[in-house]
């Protein structure tokens, strides 16, 4: 007799799926695998990694949910650049690549013009007081704008070069590092 109305194949691979992720994410089991990831200039990148940045405002939305790498560019962020003590740009100099992973857990869309009040309710006055105003894309009147929310940021001891990509993604095959 089928317990689950006909559904049990359905049901054991939701549950074996279930049992890899649980793993995946207490560190046991099999690695992770890592087929996309976003990029960013740094230190921006770093920021995400290290778990200060749990919300990106973008220009475009994205409908995937998951792991994916974290690319940090050749390039540094220039504002970032004229502020930054030595040992700041010292610890990010040869951060390029992938340096690390997050989960892409929702995607919000905002008009424009309340992109503020948004980040304030969703993380408080301190975080939009550290979010870099200038990096919030510029649209006219209520045009919307995206709030990717990032969790469980994990830093890579080593980056792992990447070769080309898109504009912001690429396809990358890797597992997850410790």
């Amino acid at each position: 007799m089928d317990i689950f109305g006909g559904d049990s194949l359905l049901v054991a691979i939701t549950i074996y799926m279930y049992f890899i992720y649980s793993e995946n994410e207490k560190g046991g089991g099999r690695k992770m695998k890592i087929t996309k990831g976003f990029k960013l200039f740094q230190p921006w990148a770093s920021h995400v990694v290290e778990g200060k940045l749990n919300f990106l405002v973008r220009s475009i939305s994205t409908r995937y949910r998951g792991r994916v790498g974290v690319i940090a560019t050749k390039g540094v962020d220039n504002v970032w650049l004229t502020k930054a003590s030595e040992e700041e740009i010292k610890r990010i100099e040869d951060r390029v690549g992938v340096i690390g992973s997050v989960e892409i857990k929702d995607c919000i869309e905002v008009s424009s013009n309340e992109i503020e009040e948004k980040l304030i309710e969703l993380a408080g006055k301190d975080y939009l007081d550290y979010y870099p105003k200038y990096l919030i894309p510029r649209k006219k009147g209520d045009e919307p704008i995206y709030i990717w929310v990032l969790e469980n940021a994990r830093e890579w001891e080593e980056p792992v070069k990447v070769e080309g990509g898109g504009i912001l993604w690429s396809k990358l095959d890797l597992e997850e590092k410790d």
